[in-house]
């Protein structure tokens, strides 16, 4: 998708704490940047914030999704440190989408502001592929292993 940029878009709005908040999500096909300042008074927010610079990759790597498959990587950047699994409904169907986000996003909205794309079962992670099946496959694995000599010798 080199060579295609997307539009920068400027939301000025009402809004609770939850959706205030700076960072990116790297979805692999498409990246997002949020960057935004909170007041309380009326009409503070007659400032227009420059859209995030472009960072570079900080070694931490996420799973993400094309198509069906979610086995392929992406590299994360900038102040992405946490990886993210969530479920989006586009027309009848859902679809998974993985990749990076910055931990300030995770912690500051989590699904709130996730539901404004239609996502749902959001979930951050830390660690270099944590948002990955396989992650679950090779826990209930070595549950199952464990528990093995105790079904075997009682």
């Amino acid at each position: 998708m080199s060579g295609i940029k997307s539009p920068d878009v400027t939301l000025k709005t009402c809004g609770t704490p939850e959706v205030c908040v700076s960072g990116s999500m790297n979805l692999g096909a498409m990246k997002m940047g949020f960057n935004s300042k909170c007041c309380k008074t009326n009409n503070c927010n007659s400032e227009t914030l420059p859209a995030l610079p472009r960072q570079s990759p900080n070694g931490k790597i996420c799973y993400t999704c094309e198509g069906d498959s979610c086995s392929g990587t992406v590299n994360c950047e900038g102040n992405e440190d946490r990886c993210i699994t969530a479920s989006v409904k586009q027309g009848g169907n859902t679809l998974s989408v993985k990749g990076c986000v910055s931990q300030n996003y995770c912690a500051a909205s989590g699904p709130t502001s996730m539901t404004a794309i239609g996502a749902t079962s959001v979930k951050c992670c830390e660690g270099n592929l944590c948002n990955g099946a396989e992650m679950f496959k090779l826990s209930l694995l070595l549950m199952i292993v464990s528990l093995l000599p105790f079904f075997l010798f009682y």
